[in-house]
């Protein structure tokens, strides 16, 4: 009995589709890598019910002849490529020619086109693979393209869509995706007929991205544009300085050609580049667009193009990391103010803030009224002066000017106890900043030039003491050398290479087949045995064991959070951080932030 069957070409079309259309968002992404093939200046979007019920995309291209829109959406039918050779040389989005041809199958699709070069528009309509009759149309240029009643002949496809947000927000990110890499096209994206994006034409990558980054809160000036070329390739990078950081790489985005991909390896070269810059487990915003010569770039992996194989991917992801190794700048976060003025007051608004007041007598008794400057009224009665309550005895106007006279003089006293004060605290003021104190045992806090400055005690103390040991001040030699327990892998690493722990400040020396530290920095006579134990355990990168046992000393020989600061051990640390060009601890942890005046004016409702 015979148990293969050949499919019919409408059930193959279908199982074909699969592999290209899984949602809204697969179509939508094909409709617009058409219109940018097709050379558009402008591309409108629009969904309905999350793209499930319709998926139109509009332009201003070249458009398609009456003869393309005959083979259109056949399978395999394409105009992008037209030999075996344009196969690895591929410069346009599109070129499978599966997309189209596996739409129709699953949707109602329209194709309504005007052909700039004969000056004729027409209209083809496919319905769930069967094909009509092509129409002459109305349309001044470009194309429009609709699909329609996704899976609806298919429920058991259907139901496996997503809730109409969801889709929706797919299609929003796609078109956001796009429209980075296309500065050059205006894109609308319109869902349930609300306009939900609206990027205008850009002269450059960077204010093209500063339209998506600005609702975001990122200024322009914590933005930087990084370029870099080679004989085979060009990269353009837009990333965020390190003051502007999030906790996943979702804002990592990687361009080839143009095109989105998935590509881990350079999203892991942004990392790498930013290095120390941002704590661990932090991540830019970077957009990195590569244009690489098309015959080393292979998208002929998977129908939707995310994957791609990239010939010199190393010597690419090895320019992108020195790119921004060497581009990016460390910046102090600074506390800004929300300007809203509605939620702010003038002098004169004062007047009409409501009050809760204290009626004296009454306990617990409140009531609410309003005030004006500094005019408090008491509505008691009890509280009304009356004449009847004057002293009968007439010495009371003498005994009320002698206390008048004594409040006098103890003003007068206080004010020149403060006038001292202030003349005292004037003297000890660091010439560089002005030290306020110490806030929870924790931030020390500073006022330079016009900005508040909030420093983490224990990680700038851990900069100051990494530096010092770089510098390789104070090393001491040991009374009593410390013995290290070591494998024989580390063993035969120390006899290699001990002189990376030599220009640290950390002496050893083998004896009977057994090392011993026989010196060490001043700052790490405490913690001898977690030095001990780090060497005893560590093998590898030169810098990598540098920066580790650096950190080490320094976070353990740091002052503490919660430690009390004498006004002197306070300033040495702030006039050492402030001389610091990138003010960070060696975990790569910005330690300060920074208030502007002019903010702070602006957050307690002073606008004078």
């Amino acid at each position: 009995m015979q148990s293969i069957n050949k499919l019919s070409d409408r059930l193959a079309q279908r199982i074909a589709a699969g592999e290209v259309v899984e949602r809204p968002e697969s179509i939508l992404r094909e409709f617009i890598d058409n219109s940018i093939d097709a050379h558009s200046s402008e591309i409108i979007i629009e969904i309905e019910n999350g793209g499930i019920d319709c998926v139109l995309v509009r332009d201003d291209g070249k458009g398609i002849s009456r003869e393309d829109l005959n083979v259109i959406a056949n399978r395999h039918a394409t105009s992008k490529i037209k030999n075996e050779d344009d196969l690895y040389n591929i410069r346009t989005l599109g070129f499978r020619g599966e997309a189209l041809y596996s739409i129709s199958s699953v949707s109602r699709l329209t194709i309504l086109s005007h052909d700039r070069e004969n000056g004729d528009a027409n209209k083809l309509v496919i319905d769930n693979g069967e094909r009509k009759d092509i129409e002459k149309a109305a349309l001044e240029k470009g194309t429009v393209i609709k699909a329609e009643d996704l899976f609806l002949d298919i429920p058991a496809r259907r139901q496996f869509l997503k809730k109409a947000s969801t889709e929706a927000n797919a299609c929003k990110n796609l078109v956001i995706a796009r429209a980075l890499a296309n500065p050059s096209i205006a894109f609308k994206f319109y869902s349930d007929g609300a306009l939900k994006l609206n990027f205008e034409k850009a002269e450059s990558l960077k204010e093209r991205i500063m339209m998506y980054y600005r609702p975001l809160g990122i200024e322009s000036a914590d933005v930087m544009h990084l370029k870099g070329s080679d004989e085979d390739y060009s990269i353009d990078i837009v990333a965020t300085t390190s003051a502007r950081r999030r906790s996943d790489r979702k804002e990592i985005r990687i361009y080839v050609n143009g095109r989105p991909v998935d590509e881990y390896s350079l999203m892991q070269a942004v990392s790498y580049g930013y290095g120390e810059l941002l704590p661990g487990g932090s991540f830019p915003y970077a957009a990195v667009f590569i244009n690489d010569k098309a015959e080393f770039v292979d998208f002929n992996i998977h129908p939707a193009k995310k994957e791609v194989k990239i010939r010199n991917i190393n010597d690419i992801h090895h320019a992108i990391v020195l790119l921004l190794k060497n581009g990016i700048e460390r910046k102090i976060p600074e506390i800004k103010a929300e300007e809203d003025n509605s939620t702010l007051f003038k002098d004169d608004e004062w007047q009409s803030l409501s009050v809760r007041t204290v009626r004296r007598g009454t306990g617990n008794d409140y009531s609410y009224g309003s005030f004006k400057r500094a005019e408090l009224k008491v509505s008691d009665k009890s509280y009304n002066y009356d004449k009847t309550d004057r002293p009968k005895d007439s010495s009371w106007i003498e005994k009320a000017k002698e206390i008048r006279r004594e409040r006098e003089e103890r003003e007068r006293l206080s004010i020149e106890n403060t006038v001292k004060e202030v003349k005292k605290e004037k003297e000890v003021v660091h010439p560089l900043f002005h030290y306020i104190g110490q806030a929870f045992n924790l931030f020390l806090i500073a006022e330079k030039d016009d900005e508040l400055y909030f420093v983490d005690q224990h990680a700038a103390h851990e900069r100051i003491i990494y530096d010092e040991l770089l510098e390789k001040k104070s090393v001491q030699r040991l009374l009593v050398p410390i013995e290290l327990d070591t494998e024989e892998d580390v063993s035969i690493f120390l006899d290699k290479s001990k002189d990376i722990y030599s220009r640290l400040g950390i002496e050893l020396e083998k004896k009977d087949g057994k090392w011993f530290i026989v010196s060490l920095p001043s700052v790490a006579r405490e913690i001898e045995k977690e030095v001990a134990a780090f060497i005893s355990l560590n093998t590898g990168d030169e810098k990598e064991l540098e920066m580790n046992i650096f950190a080490i000393i320094a976070c353990k020989s740091a002052v503490k959070a919660g430690d009390e600061l004498d006004r002197f051990s306070a300033e040495a640390i702030l006039e050492k951080v402030f001389a610091m060009k990138e003010p960070a601890c060696p975990h790569g942890r910005t330690f300060l932030i920074k208030l502007k005046e002019k903010d702070l004016r602006l957050m307690v409702g002073r606008t004078g």
